[in-house]
């Protein structure tokens, strides 16, 4: 008998098990796990997050996570990276986002991960117009929900060396506002992606980036009219061997 316990379902602790200590002894993860649940006094945004304000777009702490603020200016981003640019697909990185949004017209959202800490004005890493996708990342992969697209429902999207693909979901894959939504984008060895929503597979793509090519956990909201939009973004996970 092998030294591996598999297991395929959740562990739930209850009675008194969810009120006393559960675990004993000390828990060593084989990979890395890092965190950002925004609990800090401060943002410190010279070592850990890289915001991006355009003109007078705000990120902030607030109730239950970070505020990111648009300008109510059309056009305007607001966009928050979680650390460097360390995250490889070779090995096996993962990030997940659990965010809400407070209305969800004229908006658009981007959540997974880019080969940049931040875009130039008016700019995510991605963006849709009528049936058309553009990407300003080289290489990335992720969530994208855009109320320009003919139909706004979300997309999963990729790019590899600038070479960008979209698939859309369905009716039913739209934000809720002022309801969190967890979003998961899981890239293997290979460079192929799994998408996640709310913890079920929606989508799946080969070769959807560069293995070598580094990427940061990249969030993001977009004004498509000039009225200012709230993303309450609540933690980020990131996840590599």
């Amino acid at each position: 008998m092998g030294q591996t316990v598999k297991v395929d379902r959740r562990l739930l602790f209850q009675a008194d098990a969810d009120q006393e200590t559960n675990i004993e002894g000390h828990d060593d993860l084989k990979g890395i796990h890092v965190r950002y649940d925004f609990t800090e006094l401060a943002l410190d945004n010279t070592n850990k997050y890289t915001p991006y304000l355009d003109t007078t777009s705000t990120v902030a702490l607030g109730s239950g996570g970070v505020l990111l603020t648009t300008a109510a200016t059309d056009t305007k981003t607001c966009t928050q990276t979680q650390g460097g640019i360390w995250w490889y697909p070779g090995k096996n990185c993962t990030v997940e986002h659990k965010f809400q949004i407070d209305v969800i017209t004229n908006v658009a959202i981007f959540a997974g991960l880019s080969d940049a800490v931040s875009e130039a004005s008016g700019l995510l890493p991605f963006g849709i117009v009528t049936a058309t996708l553009t990407d300003t990342a080289s290489n990335g992969a992720g969530f994208l929900f855009d109320t320009r697209q003919t139909l706004s429902y979300f997309n999963i999207v990729n790019t590899k060396a600038n070479t960008e693909a979209f698939t859309q979901l369905t009716a039913t894959y739209v934000p809720v506002a002022a309801t969190d939504l967890v979003l998961r984008t899981a890239i293997d060895t290979s460079g192929n992606a799994r998408y996640y929503w709310n913890g079920v597979q929606v989508g799946y793509k080969a070769n959807a980036v560069t293995v070598a090519t580094p990427l940061i956990p990249f969030f993001g909201i977009r004004n498509n009219t000039a009225t200012a939009h709230v993303a309450t973004l609540r933690r980020v996970d990131v996840w590599q061997d």
